[in-house]
């Protein structure tokens, strides 16, 4: 159903919805606000919304940030510093982030780069070492790993 097709929600249907769909997927309260836009409920009710679901325990940020953490770097492979910037994107505070990345160990963050770098080398053409480090940087970098940890990686596998 298009954006501009939808009808307004009542707030007692709203809250409904957002139960079930938080009780499928982890959602954190930027999320939910934009689900609340979308279905159009009165924006005097959202905060209202909001808290009953905290309340309840459908929505918690703090329980999103550890379980998008996981996730990103375990699933996706992504670096610490994607995962951080995608947490801020959706509002979550800098305390929760730092918590939730305090998560990855040095030791899993080393392995992981190591086995996704050595996927991409195997993959990757270059015409001499140099251009084979930058491609390897610029996919490091892509995936949010640190510029230090990825260059001193490199340096390590070649």
């Amino acid at each position: 159903m298009s954006l501009l097709k939808m009808k307004q929600t009542t707030p007692e249907e709203a809250l409904m919805r957002l139960q079930k769909l938080c009780s499928v997927y982890e959602k954190c309260t930027y999320d939910i606000r934009k689900k609340l836009i979308e279905y159009k409920t009165e924006s005097s009710k959202t905060e209202e919304i909001i808290q009953k679901l905290q309340a309840s325990g459908f929505i918690d940020d703090c329980r999103f940030a550890h379980f998008f953490v996981r996730t990103k770097h375990n699933i996706s492979k992504w670096g610490k510093q994607k995962i951080e910037y995608q947490l801020r994107a959706k509002q979550i505070s800098e305390t929760v982030i730092a918590k939730a990345l305090g998560e990855i160990s040095d030791e899993l963050y080393g392995k992981t780069i190591a086995e996704e770098l050595a996927k991409k080398m195997r993959t990757t053409k270059a015409s001499s070492q140099s251009e084979l480090v930058a491609k390897l940087m610029k996919f490091a970098l892509s995936r949010g790993y640190d510029f230090s940890v990825s260059y001193e990686t490199i340096k390590n596998m070649l």
